[in-house]
């Protein structure tokens, strides 16, 4: 929904030096995203950066200047605990991305020091990742303690008056579909193979577990994890070492489904030698390296990076018979197959490209330089 924008509202609001207000969990470039929104407004007192090149001796005379300030943690828990902040004077502190504010962050131990200094200053934090409070007991009232926030607004998309502004501006949607190349629907196979495999095994070593539950469909979904952790948490400290394995494997397998397709073909077998190599030297494989679908698997991951020419076979006999070379000095080809999307990218974009020449260059326009 643009939570940038409504940061960028308050921060034009508090950008003055009437009052001081501090900005918490920022990166650089998106400080210098925000100043430059705030510069392109007009507005005059831009925010000012406070990092280790401004002197313990001048930040209190940035402080007293007002306006808003992106401040590291470090600096301001420094700050706080030697009473270099006037901590009277701030008149509140906004927070970026408060879903990862936990107990043990800086970030909440600056909230703490500024709340036991001052009561009357506001604390107001943003997040648009309402799945990160979905997980865990109470994460929700956890966070909102962390923040010593009492209040908690919600926009979803359905609220009336969020659904009635994106109804003005309902989108143009062009769905395409991209189908994967007969190698990387070969991996895809093999992949699931295994990890059907590895549910039967863990069915056989656990019967107690739902059948329904541990099927190849639910495996796929999100909210596989949390039916393994409903089902294992209460008895992790009895369970074998097979079967902790055998989660491990299905998580695993679980990702390589994901990067066969966000991965490029180098990466994704750079990935998987890496994942045979740390397994065989651990032993912390459960036996999926050693099925057939396994070998499929990795002959189909190279075959996408690069293939051996095929050698011609010459019938001599004699001394002049040729000896076969050995491997190491066979020569491979590389292949480097694309990736599907790419090309589809490719050629949305060229689209695009296309249609914006051809509508600067439309009768009845002039050609601005």
């Amino acid at each position: 929904m643009g939570i940038d924008r409504i940061l960028l509202q308050f921060m034009r609001v508090y950008s003055e030096q009437g009052s001081l207000v501090l900005l918490l969990n920022t990166t650089t470039p998106e400080q210098e995203y925000f100043t430059e929104q705030l510069r392109a407004e007009g507005v005059t007192h831009l925010p000012r950066t406070v990092t280790s090149d401004v002197q313990s001796a001048e930040r209190y005379n940035v402080y007293t200047e007002g306006g808003v300030l992106f401040v590291t943690s470090r600096i301001l828990v420094v700050d706080f605990l030697t009473d270099r902040v006037p901590a009277h004077l701030i008149s509140g502190i906004l927070v970026y991305r408060a879903h990862t504010i936990i107990e043990s962050c800086q970030e909440a131990f600056i909230l703490r020091l500024f709340r036991q200094k001052n009561k009357t200053g506001f604390i107001k934090a943003f997040t648009d990742k309402a799945t990160s409070f979905s997980s865990g007991f109470c994460q929700v009232e956890r966070v909102m303690r962390n923040l010593f926030v009492k209040k908690l607004y919600l926009w979803p998309r359905f609220q009336a008056s969020v659904n009635t502004a994106l109804d003005r501006h309902k989108p143009e949607v062009v769905e395409l579909n991209v189908s994967l190349t007969p190698a990387m629907r070969a991996i895809q196979s093999s992949i699931l193979d295994i990890m059907s495999a590895c549910l039967k095994e863990l069915k056989r070593y656990n019967p107690s577990l739902e059948a329904e539950d541990l099927s190849l469909e639910n495996t796929l979904g999100n909210a596989f994890e949390k039916t393994i952790r409903h089902y294992l948490d209460p008895l992790w400290h009895q369970l074998g070492s097979k079967t902790k394995a055998l989660v491990q494997d299905l998580k695993v397998l679980k990702v390589l489904l994901l990067y066969l397709t966000q991965y490029d073909c180098v990466t994704f077998l750079n990935l998987l030698e890496s994942l045979r190599s740390s397994q065989k030297n651990f032993g912390s494989n459960s036996g999926w390296l050693f099925l057939d679908s396994s070998t499929s698997m990795f002959m189909n991951t190279r075959g996408r990076v690069y293939r051996f020419p095929e050698s011609k076979k010459k019938v001599k006999l004699g001394a002049e018979a040729e000896k076969p070379k050995p491997s190491s000095e066979v020569k491979r080809q590389l292949v480097l197959e694309k990736s599907p999307k790419w090309e589809a990218l490719t050629e949305v974009l060229q689209e695009i490209e296309k249609e914006n020449k051809s509508s600067e260059h439309e009768p009845g326009q002039s050609d601005i330089q």
